[in-house]
This record gives C-alpha cells, structure tokens and sequence, in this order.
C-alpha cells in the first residue's frame, strides 16, 4: 500500500512538472510571436539636441530602414554610422516601445570660424582644432570670424605662431564667457600687437594683443554695456591705452 501511494505522489509531482514546463513554454512562444509581429515595426525615428546637422543629414547618416522589427536594430551600428560625422562629439540611441528610436545627439561645441587670407573658412572646436571646411554663405551667425595666419594640412590646423593657437583659445572661451559671441561678428587678428573686433558691424574695438585677454574682454563687456544704456550701437573703442579707453563715433 504505502509503495502504491508513493509511486502515485510521483507521478502527480511530474504531471505537475509536466504540465509547469508546457504553461512555460506556450508563455514563451507566445511572448517571441508577440515579439516578433507588427506591433514592435520600427516607425518612428526621434531625433533630438541636433543644431549644425539637420534630421534629415542624421537619418541619412544612421542608414535606418523603417519597417524592421524595432529588436533586429543593431543600436551600435547606428551610432557608428551617425558618429562619422566630423560634427558628432557622442551619441546615444535608445528604443522607446513598441516602434520609436530615439537617437540623442551630441554636437561638438563650434567656438568660431577660423579665415586664412585667401578667405577659406573652417569650423573650430573649443580645443582650437579643425572640425569642417564651411563655404561663407553657409556660416551661422551666431559663430564669429576670426582672421589669422594658418595652414590646413589633412584637416589639421597648423597655426603660424605657436602661440597663437593658445592665445586664440583664451580669447575665446572669454569671449563665451562674457556673453559676447552671438554679438562678435569678426576678429581681426593678423596683426602681431593688435586685435580688430567687429561688434554686429557696427562698432569697431581694438585691443592690444597681450596676455590680458580676460581682463580686456571683461573691461569691453562694461563698455559695451554702458554705450548700450545710452542706446548708442555705433562707433569705435580703443583699448590700447595703457589707463583709459577712447570712444569716438564714427
């Protein structure tokens, strides 16, 4: 009797095992059907935090095809392709069920656009180092133009001075920190002791071409500040005076 019983406890635990394994099973099955159908199409391809690349430049450069089952993606391919682009510091693609990639784009941060004296135009990164050659007509106004002396050899900036690319990158980055960039139209800097600044083309400063970059920058700020109180947008600011600056309008 008690082996009859037991042997009935055996078969009920692997008839419960049993039948465990198959509700698995048709779970499984049925979650890689679901998986697999229409509902998980890519559709939608969410582009976000691009300003020099158009949507259109990045859809063309990710290589999508719309339609594909949103899991067959290879995220890393795409990024790699996307990544190509001399403008694309990072990126980062996620999938957002059932049918959208969302693809966070990463831009490098454009300091100014650098002019030779035959007028060729280059983008620069904020490490004063070559990112795309830009005709003219193409250059966004909130990007100003620095003229200098320098070569460009395989998309390598190779400045005259050694100096220069230190002094440039100063200059720069105070200028951003003053808030003047969007203003800056152009900067003269081919003359040794001197700096031509173009401010909305319609007042010219010049500054002496020293190591007191932080503390002229920050001295024009309050000038222009004070001229802007006074509604007065014209006219020229010389800074190379040792104690004083001389307004003249022009």
């Amino acid at each position: 009797m008690k082996g009859k019983k037991k042997n009935k406890k055996i078969k009920i635990k692997i008839n419960r095992l049993i039948t465990l394994l198959l509700f698995v099973f048709m779970i499984c099955f049925g979650a890689i059907v679901f998986i697999k159908s229409d509902f998980f199409s890519l559709r939608y391809v969410k582009i976000i935090n691009n300003n020099m690349l158009t949507k259109s430049d990045i859809n063309s450069l990710s290589k999508v095809a719309i339609g594909k089952n949103i899991f067959t993606y290879d995220l890393k391919k795409i990024a790699s392709n996307i990544e190509e682009n001399p403008y694309i510091e990072s990126i980062s693609i996620k999938r957002k069920l059932p049918n959208t990639l969302i693809v966070d784009i990463k831009e490098k941060d454009i300091m100014c656009v650098l002019k030779d004296k035959k007028e060729n135009y280059y983008y620069i990164d904020k490490s004063m180092e070559y990112v795309d050659k830009v005709n003219e007509s193409d250059i966004k106004q909130n990007y100003p133009i620095v003229g200098m002396d320098f070569s460009v050899d395989e998309k390598q900036i190779n400045y005259k001075n050694k100096n220069d690319k230190k002094y440039l990158k100063t200059l720069m980055e105070n200028i951003k920190k003053q808030g003047l960039n969007k203003k800056i139209r152009e900067i003269d800097c081919f003359d040794e002791k001197q700096i031509d600044i173009s401010i909305d083309k319609s007042i010219e400063v010049v500054v002496l071409k020293d190591k007191n970059i932080d503390y002229n920058i920050a001295k024009l700020t309050k000038i222009l500040l004070d001229l802007e109180k006074q509604d007065i947008h014209y006219g020229k600011i010389d800074m190379t005076f040792s104690k004083y600056s001389l307004y003249t309008y022009e």
